[in-house]
């Protein structure tokens, strides 16, 4: 009856966009990392704030992209979002001093980032999908760890030609250029644009299923007990993973091996996240919203004991991988539990409002680690508090009610 179902061509349009909106300000960064601590001498505790300056920043604009996302056309924010984040980019490299840097990542690549990213193509993909959302959004969320295996060792390769300022310029000239003519002429807002349906099923189907699909006001979205509670176990996730992952490559350093052999490192964890992403958008589809996340929590805590307990490589890259694999599935189901509770017609407006309450916890992860480093002179009691985390993440989950019968 269709053309060729164009929702999965928005699924790899939306995995394009992931890998890049966050695998440069995020994956990239932990490779800018000992290059700005040589530039503007300072330690590990200003330097990893940086990503939770970031967040913090995307947690104030977050509310607000959440409303654009849900009431304007998703290709014209994604367009004028890549403008910003590139300009971003290219700005950070005129910085003369590191607080300089933090006010442009806290401020124009925040932005950027916040308009040119998750928010808005997890909400194109909620518009796009409905019973298979577990499994697209999760192929989507893909790009986001696949940034973390190819951007890293290109980001090496530039840095060694170029230097760190340079190689941001040339980032931020990349994705304005290729990016904003690729939103424009590749992004569908939603099926019904070029006479298609959620799934691809029957116009009377996705009639019946939008019915049932109300506007949530702000107070209605807040007085949802889910929704505390999904903060709560996200928040902590997050905290855990910036916690150890951002660390990975000085932590590698540290160890003795080099920049070439860290590198690796923060890929095979970005692989191990691509896996992880595949693996729980699919799961999720299958068994239930709790047991998905249980195991989610429990792999990532597991791999972080791992992390502090091997000094050699191989042994180190395994852990790595297991710590990933766990946090990978955290993206694909924050999106997907959210649009279960809320409906993609909420979608944007919830995910935005929960933000702001999850970024003071999610941000102390980073800088906490590298104060305690330079306290202690290495990451051990660091891996383990956060390995604590994970903990109380996964106990949080008992809590938890999701309509698992709900495809939305």
């Amino acid at each position: 009856m269709f053309k060729t179902f164009h929702g999965w061509r928005i699924v790899a349009s939306s995995g394009f966009i992931n890998m890049f909106s966050v695998g440069i300000p995020f994956y990239a960064y932990s490779v800018f990392y000992i290059h700005l601590q040589d530039e503007f001498n300072a330690g590990r505790f200003l330097i990893s704030s940086t990503l939770s300056i970031m967040i913090i920043a995307a947690g104030v604009f977050a509310p607000i992209c959440g409303q654009l996302v849900d009431k304007f056309s998703l290709k014209n924010i994604l367009s004028i979002g890549a403008i910003i984040f590139g300009l971003g980019l290219i700005s950070l490299s005129f910085c003369q001093t590191y607080y300089q840097f933090l006010i442009v990542y806290g401020s124009i690549v925040a932005l950027g980032m916040t308009l040119f990213g998750n928010l808005a193509t997890a909400k194109l993909i909620s518009n796009w999908f409905k019973k298979k959302i577990g499994s697209a959004i999760g192929f989507a969320a893909l790009g986001i760890s696949l940034s973390g295996v190819f951007i890293p060792p290109i980001t090496v390769y530039l840095i060694n030609l170029y230097g760190w300022r340079l190689t941001y310029v040339i980032f931020g000239i990349f994705i304005i250029l290729f990016f904003v003519p690729f939103c424009r002429y590749l992004i569908v807002n939603k099926p019904s644009d070029i006479n298609q349906n959620k799934d691809n099923d029957e116009i009377a189907e996705e009639i019946d299923n939008n019915i049932t699909d109300k506007i949530m006001s702000t107070l209605d979205i807040l007085k949802v007990p889910t929704f505390w509670v999904l903060i709560l176990i996200f928040s902590l996730q997050f905290c855990a993973n910036l916690g150890v992952y951002s660390h990975i490559f000085p932590y590698a350093t540290d160890l003795g091996f080099d920049a070439s052999k860290a590198g690796i490192a923060v890929s095979v964890g970005a692989l191990g996240a691509a896996f992880g992403k595949i693996v729980f958008g699919k799961l999720i589809d299958i068994v239930s919203a709790k047991k998905t996340l249980w195991v989610s929590i429990i792999i990532q805590g597991s791999g972080i004991i791992l992390v502090s307990f091997f000094s050699n490589y191989y042994p180190l890259l395994i852990s790595i991988f297991i710590m990933s694999l766990g946090l990978g599935g955290t993206v694909p189901l924050m999106n997907i539990l959210f649009s279960k509770t809320f409906s993609s017609i909420n979608f944007g407006k919830a995910l935005g409002i929960a933000v702001p309450f999850m970024v003071p916890i999610q941000v102390v992860g980073g800088p906490l680690s590298g104060w305690l480093y330079d306290i202690n002179g290495n990451y051990d009691l660091a891996f383990y508090l956060n390995t604590a985390v994970c903990f109380l993440a996964f106990l949080f989950v008992f809590i938890l009610k999701i309509p698992d019968n709900k495809q939305s």
